[in-house]
């Protein structure tokens, strides 16, 4: 893979006491990039995320990537007007945040299930991207909308929706694991979303549960999505996301995408 690879670490999961004690870790493994995460927002204080990009450049470590604000209340499509509001008002807030990082993308979640229908909902997704990309575009960070459980027809109307929107702040995050699991496979997904995609999300799984491995830990040819990556003319950087996010799970994603 020629782009730069971004580490996903489970922050959530880490006493803020040991955050800049981590950072220090994996830069010894050879980590340079790191996903920035929603527990790096703190809505009333935006000094934490100016410390963690202070202490990030200190130890030269960088983060072009972020995860959006996910799960109830927070993902994209959502009908009643003041929850939107509120959802909106905090995306806001976090990606004026994230200017300090210098995030180049923003991968954002619809929040539907995987029965749900693209026609239902894209009023609602249209709304949620008229709010957002004037503050992307601001920031200079790209919103892309994600792959995650939904079925594959509504994966090519999302699809079709950023293609003709046609706008350089809106794109698509190609998940891996998700298209290997709810879709129609890796590279028909990456086929399906291939001129939109700006980041992607990888980890490995056998096809019947979101299992978020790293390299190894399923069917994934990783060969064939190293080099499928190379083709794709808009991609900013890859992420890894594997809940295993330790020293072995690193080495593993380098060697999958030709980085060791």
């Amino acid at each position: 893979m020629k782009k730069e690879l971004v580490h996903f670490v489970e922050w959530k999961r880490i006493p803020e006491e040991k955050v800049f004690p981590v950072m220090e870790e994996i830069v010894q493994w050879g980590v340079k990039n790191i996903v920035a995460h929603p527990c790096f927002f703190k809505e009333d204080d935006p000094s934490y995320i100016r410390k963690i990009a202070a202490y990030m450049e200190d130890t030269g470590l960088k983060s072009t990537a972020c995860h959006a604000l996910w799960g109830k209340g927070n993902d994209c499509v959502i009908k009643d007007g003041e929850e939107w509001k509120n959802m909106i008002r905090k995306h806001i807030k976090f990606l004026d945040q994230l200017s300090a990082l210098g995030v180049k993308t923003y991968t954002y979640h619809l929040g539907v299930s995987h029965e749900e229908k693209w026609e239902n909902i894209a009023s609602y997704v249209r709304k949620s991207v008229d709010a957002l990309l004037p503050v992307c575009e601001r920031n200079g960070i790209i919103l892309a909308l994600e792959n995650s459980g939904e079925t594959p027809d509504l994966i090519r109307k999302m699809s079709d929706f950023v293609a003709e929107y046609s706008h350089p702040y809106l794109g698509m995050c190609f998940d891996s694991g998700h298209a290997n699991c709810y879709q129609d496979g890796i590279r028909e997904t990456l086929e399906v979303m291939h001129n939109n995609i700006v980041t992607c999300h990888l980890h490995d799984n056998y096809g019947s549960f979101d299992d978020h491995n790293p390299p190894g830990g399923g069917n994934t040819d990783w060969n064939e999505l190293d080099a499928l990556l190379d083709t794709l003319p808009r991609l900013q950087h890859a992420e890894t996301e594997s809940g295993d996010w330790g020293e072995e799970a690193w080495y593993e994603f380098c060697k999958a995408m030709k980085k060791a």
